[in-house]
């Protein structure tokens, strides 16, 4: 299959894919300066080498979130010793900051800054699992190639993951 001659015009992927790189970046972090800086820095990255996208290998999406992910590498890389998952000096503001007024108004609801704060006290890897489930609304099918796992693994993971959300929850109540 050849590559084709004209590639997507940047300012239509920044249109289509700012949301879903944000969110992407937001849910793994929670934070929102640090989300910010990352984003920039994805959306450079994809400036600089849109050219070599071949849609043979992979969609858009799929090309733009490997291209979030190393951005988090980098960051974790360099921010190894004085970041923390759950730094409660960012405070529940942090938390409850977004991009976009219609989000940031559902995301003001008690109900949502619970949950919020809650998958915040989960380990990363839950929620990874959570958030590409249930944000992303990948499969487990989905998530199981990605994370070159057993389909029957990340379903045990989910249910494991859903419980330990469903337990702090209740707690919270």
């Amino acid at each position: 299959m050849e590559r084709p001659t004209t590639f997507p015009r940047m300012e239509d992927v920044y249109e289509t894919y700012f949301p879903v790189v944000y969110n992407y970046v937001y849910y793994k972090l929670l934070n929102r300066e640090n989300t910010e800086d990352i984003v920039s820095q994805v959306f450079l990255k994809i400036v600089q080498h849109l050219h070599r996208y071949d849609p043979a290998k992979a969609s858009l999406r799929t090309w733009l979130l490997r291209v979030a992910d190393h951005a988090l590498i980098d960051f974790y890389r360099r921010q190894k010793p004085t970041v923390s998952y759950n730094d409660v000096e960012t405070g529940l503001a942090n938390t409850l900051c977004v991009g976009f007024e219609e989000e940031y108004a559902r995301i003001l609801s008690p109900e949502r800054r619970m949950v919020l704060e809650a998958l915040r006290t989960l380990p990363e890897r839950d929620r990874t699992f959570l958030y590409y489930r249930y944000f992303l609304g990948i499969t487990n099918r989905e998530i199981a190639l990605r994370m070159q796992m057993n389909e029957n693994t990340v379903s045990a993971i989910m249910a494991r993951a859903r419980k330990k959300l469903k337990d702090i929850l209740k707690d919270e109540i």
